[in-house]
């Protein structure tokens, strides 16, 4: 009889991921099993083998065919570890749906795609940047290079020498949207290129677990985060592209850093090379490669010469508008000349919906979702109340609950209403709107052929049009209110602003031609607006890591964020308060904000408290997050406090 190690897929109960079961039959670590828990039957990983133990095992009821590899076994217990999250719950997210289903082999097969092999000649920056990384001796390296500068000819360069080596290449993007785009810069170089996205299939995402499975073929694979656990057994290169882009960030358990566990994976393929590229890196993250001396490799200059002028219009200085509210006399000239000349425009604008509020200006009344106790958002276009935490809607009223009031007046304004607005003063443009809001078949991975041969003249969106896209016909980029991000009461806000700001600004000027770019802003003084207009990350670096050590934030302290929630606001503040006390007691060295209510305190039927604690060894809030009470959630290594 030999006995394993055993890991249950998914939520159990108890303090222990690693169960002993028995069987007769020599199996491989990683082989999916079923097994008896308790009264039901689980699938689990084999994760190791073990020596008999003193007490009655059970047996293995099946063993399955598929095998995960060794190194995602690994990785999986790392992020475990590093992140205080149990195994059991980390193989569920890491592992595709369905890996008990019988199914038809998929064959590894694929159509040669006709294209064109010619690719733009390498600037000498490009040239050094890749010698620099081709020719160090470290795993992580930081490309930064400003809007423009050619980071993905880099990649690609760089994806060329791997595969020639009969390697792998792993490419992460940020959104679904610049999938498209990315896929096709590398199918310039490979048959073999596999995009990894969330609108697949379950069956469709197992023939992709199937096909690269055990593979020796090198491939190209283009994808979100989750495509980190992709069955790559020969992977010689991992690129992250826009690698400060929040959504890198898993926010659910198991919560991680897609950089931080790619540079783990990164170091169990036999030290693969991973390149994080942005042109406005994570403060964090570019204080912790200068701190490690990871090299940081710069890209200053553009591929070609950009002739575009930056204007900055005062919101508070009413007389830069006309008639319009949104639009300021010098952005409405700019779109004019822009459609006079058939170029495309961009209007940015971070939130969506038509209105933010809805008051009532008799007795200020407003319309908040009874589950969040936030207010609503207005969308027009279907005539209906929003709450953007919940999903809950209804219908606008009529008259005000309280006092009965016809005056229901609706304050601030989305990307609807901003659409609204555009298509009243162009008629006969075609505009397009990319948000949260977006129906799927619309959405921007399904119409960037469209925005790039120039078909769609008036783009309007919120954060994820400023994710990467290469525009050549875009010819005017307004930001309609430039500091939205800065109002939010959070230490990453002012980062958030200025990375936003700046890469809005990036897709202009992309074709070679003039270009115009409109930032309205209630703050033109602010030091995240100014160094945004100047693309100059240097100097508001300086400016952020300074603010950061004066509030003893990250990246100058580790930060572990707690939430509870009780049914009462006496109850939550009791348990917080009760938990503060005895992690001052135990714990040495640490620092505790808080407890303060939580920036959403009212959720559903629950009030939340929320507390944080900072402290200089990691180590000691793992420790920490290990032993909460009951009721209580944690993130380590927030990067919001929200």
């Amino acid at each position: 009889m030999k006995y394993y190690l055993v890991c249950p897929i998914g939520v159990i109960g108890g303090r222990e991921d690693l169960l002993t079961y028995s069987s007769e039959k020599e199996i491989t670590v990683g082989t999916v099993a079923r097994i008896p828990f308790g009264k039901l039957k689980k699938l689990g990983i084999i994760v190791d083998t073990t020596s008999k133990p003193r007490f009655a095992t059970k047996d293995i009821d099946e063993i399955l065919e598929e095998v995960v590899p060794r190194h995602l076994i690994d990785l999986a217990v790392w992020i475990s570890e590093f992140y205080a999250t149990r195994l059991s719950i980390v193989l569920q997210s890491i592992l595709p749906k369905g890996l008990d289903k019988k199914r038809r082999a998929a064959e590894n097969n694929f159509t040669k795609i006709k294209r064109s092999e010619t690719l733009h000649k390498l600037t000498r920056d490009q040239q050094n940047a890749i010698a620099e990384i081709e020719n160090s001796n470290s795993i992580t390296h930081l490309l930064h290079g400003i809007t423009g500068s050619g980071k993905t000819r880099v990649y690609q360069e760089l994806a060329k020498k791997i595969l020639k080596e009969q390697k792998s290449v792993l490419v992460l993007v940020p959104e679904i949207s610049l999938t498209p785009q990315l896929a096709t810069e590398f199918e310039q170089l490979h048959d073999r290129v596999l995009v990894l996205h969330s609108g697949l299939t379950e069956s469709q995402r197992h023939k992709n677990w199937q096909i690269l499975n055990g593979t020796e073929d090198p491939w190209v694979i283009v994808g979100p985060r989750s495509s980190l656990f992709a069955p790559i057994s020969n992977l010689g290169l991992i690129i992250i592209d826009e690698c400060h882009e929040p959504s890198y960030i898993q926010d659910s358990q198991p919560k991680y850093s897609t950089l931080r566990v790619a540079r783990k994976l990164a170091e169990l393929q036999k030290n693969a090379k991973l390149v994080l590229g942005s042109a406005t890196p994570a403060i964090a993250d570019y204080f912790i490669a200068q701190a490690t001396g990871t090299p940081v490799i710069s890209l200053n200059n553009t591929t070609q010469a950009r002739n575009t002028a930056i204007e900055v219009v005062d919101m508070r200085d009413r007389s830069s508008f006309g008639t319009h509210q949104l639009f300021s006399k010098k952005l409405l000239e700019a779109m004019n000349n822009s459609i006079t000349q058939n170029e495309q425009i961009l209007l940015f604008h971070n939130r969506r919906g038509t209105a933010r509020m809805s008051l009532c200006s008799d007795c200020g009344w407003s319309a908040e979702c009874q589950n969040c106790h936030i207010p609503f958002r207005l969308h027009h276009d279907k005539n209906i109340l929003k709450c953007h935490t919940c999903g809950l809607t209804q219908r606008p009223p009529q008259v005000c609950p309280d006092c009965k009031s016809p005056n229901i007046d609706f304050k601030g304004f989305g990307s609807k209403r901003i659409e609204s607005e555009v298509i009243k003063l162009f008629p006969d443009s075609v505009v397009a709107r990319f948000d949260g809001d977006t129906p799927e078949n619309e959405q921007l991975h399904n119409r960037y052929q469209d925005l790039y041969d120039n078909k769609i003249q008036i783009i309007i969106g919120t954060q994820g049009i400023a994710k990467g896209l290469d525009l050549p016909h875009l010819n005017t980029v307004g930001i309609i209110q430039a500091d939205s991000e800065l109002f939010i009461p959070d230490y990453s806000s002012c980062e958030r602003s200025f990375q936003l700001t700046t890469q809005v600004i990036g897709r202009a000027g992309r074709g070679g031609h003039k270009s115009h770019v409109i930032i309205q802003t209630l703050n033109p003084d602010h030091p995240a607006i100014q160094f945004a207009c100047e693309q100059n990350y240097g100097k508001f670096y300086d400016y952020e890591i300074n603010e950061r050590s004066a509030e003893h934030m990250p990246p100058h302290t580790f930060l572990l964020h707690l939430t509870t929630g009780y049914a009462s606001v006496s109850t939550a503040e009791n348990a917080a308060q009760k938990l503060t006390k005895e992690l001052k007691i135990k714990y040495k060295g640490i620092f505790v904000r808080g407890p303060s209510p939580a920036f959403h305190e009212h959720r559903g039927k629950l009030f939340y408290q929320q507390l944080t604690v900072s402290s200089s060894r990691r180590s000691t809030l793992v420790e920490i997050a290990k032993n909460l009470p009951q009721r209580w959630q944690f993130t380590l290594d927030p990067i919001n406090l929200l």
